[in-house]
């Protein structure tokens, strides 16, 4: 199947003076610690600990919140984009069902994020730093558009932003580079549609921790969506179906393999109902995904533009 895709010892000493008459001697001759030395070094001790659990906390202060799956489908009138709702904290290991990843950029356009798409402060209980919501308001402001301006800004838009989180922590608090994904922090994927077809944008930026942080967005990619289009978790779905080819033989499935896929003849119903079976399938067979069961979708209409699917 085929679509496309981007861790006290305790020292009992006993002595037995019957046995060894020189022993009491020895231990009476030993200089006994006064009050003050041992109330002094308690203090000291406990100023140690409280150090170590202050440094502690702070180092779990800011946590990063990972977890998508999107599904894009291009459909006879148009493009249907669906995305979980999970935001899972990597650091805390916990996770909630209820955040809308598919957001509006434009009369005919929408985007969502992937992999570390924020950083979560326990101290406000709030995102400190948040993928979704730069990139909303620039889009608020600046309407999506496939020009060099529009890249531009919101390349440096992001690059100011996440200089100022990061300047506003201690280094040790700044995340790690992810090694395990060459420093990518998150990736932007925009959808658009005009002249009668679909297309996709993605803009990676790329992180690496050092005194003076390197950030890196190279220029975006885009291609048009001819096939059905798995980003963020994509690859271990299509893992998941290489291991277990049974599950891909769902009729609601299997006419979305690349070499079956008929452009013309799906509608958005059918990509809905092929979205919702991704997400049941990774976030039940695929836990390690940590995507959700839950959903939403939109539509990019190639006559209205965008609405949200109900």
């Amino acid at each position: 199947m085929k679509y496309w895709v981007s861790r006290e010892i305790f020292l009992n000493s006993k002595c037995d003076t019957s046995a060894n008459p020189l022993a009491l001697d020895h231990f009476k001759e030993r200089p006994v610690m006064s009050a003050k030395s041992f109330n002094f070094l308690i203090r000291v001790f406990l100023i140690l600990i409280c150090h170590a659990l202050i440094a502690f906390g702070q180092s779990k202060q800011i946590e990063k919140l990972r977890g998508t799956l999107v599904v894009a489908v291009p459909i006879n009138d148009g493009l249907v984009a669906c995305a979980d709702k999970r935001l899972y904290n990597a650091d805390a290991g916990t996770a909630t069902d209820d955040f809308v990843k598919i957001r509006k950029a434009g009369t005919r356009a929408l985007f969502a994020a992937t992999n570390t798409v924020g950083f979560y402060d326990r101290k406000s209980r709030k995102m400190a730093f948040d993928a979704f919501e730069i990139t909303q308001n620039y889009t608020n402001a600046n309407p999506f558009a496939p020009t060099k301006k529009f890249w531009d800004g919101l390349k440096q838009d992001i690059r100011e932003k996440l200089v100022t989180y990061l300047s506003g922590q201690d280094y040790a608090n700044w995340p790690e580079t992810d090694k395990a994904n060459k420093g990518l922090l998150f990736n932007l994927v925009f959808y658009s549609v005009s002249d009668g077809r679909a297309h996709s944008h993605t803009l990676k930026v790329f992180y690496e921790k050092k005194k003076t942080p390197v950030i890196f967005i190279p220029e975006p990619v885009s291609e048009e969506v001819r096939f059905p289009k798995l980003s963020g978790k994509g690859r271990e779905v299509m893992t998941y179906f290489a291991q277990n080819p049974a599950a891909g033989l769902d009729p609601a499935i299997v006419k979305f393999d690349e070499s079956r896929f008929d452009l013309k003849a799906t509608s958005r119903e059918d990509a809905i109902e092929f979205a919702q079976k991704l997400f049941q399938i990774t976030s039940t067979a695929v836990p390690g995904a940590q995507v959700s069961p839950t959903f939403d979708c939109a539509l990019l209409d190639f006559a209205s533009g965008f609405k949200i699917i109900d």
